[in-house]
């Protein structure tokens, strides 16, 4: 398997552990010294495994709650556009992530950029760093008229 499928076979299987409240899968597959930057979380950087692992639970505990009432809920991801870029022992991963949740109400969809930074170690690949960026338009986009904003 080239190194670059061997990457995007580990990103899918972290993401996956995340929505299947997987904390084995998740542990093994993130550094412990792992940083974030997640604009939907908090304004500063997240640092270490144990926040994210606590969140995973937290998500898993709602999610089945969900479906012990009764309700239909399923999270889906896709990772759109991903490109890998191997440098050693570094490998880093830009792509969107378009998020699919299926409840009794319909499906709802999410999407932001995200850029994951995996460093091969001894316990295998594992991610060290994640940065989560909102998908809206440029401050210089065009605005209503076509007139382009200054930014100021």
């Amino acid at each position: 398997m080239a190194q670059e499928d061997e990457i995007l076979a580990l990103l899918d299987r972290h993401l996956r552990s995340i929505w299947e409240g997987d904390l084995e899968t998740y542990a093994a597959t993130t550094a412990s010294d792992v940083t974030f930057f997640e604009w939907y979380i908090s304004t500063q950087r997240i640092d270490g495994l144990a926040f994210h692992l606590r969140e995973t639970a937290a998500n898993q505990r709602a999610a089945q709650a969900r479906r012990q009432a009764g309700e239909l809920y399923e999270v889906e991801h896709e990772v759109l556009a991903p490109k890998v870029q191997c440098y050693g022992d570094v490998a880093i991963v830009t792509y969107t992530l378009l998020m699919r949740y299926t409840t009794g109400r319909g499906v709802r969809h999410t999407e932001h950029n995200e850029t994951r930074v995996f460093h091969r170690r001894e316990a295998g690949w594992q991610l060290v760093h994640c940065h989560k960026s909102p998908m809206w338009p440029a401050p210089h986009a065009p605005g209503p008229g076509g007139s382009a904003s200054s930014g100021q």
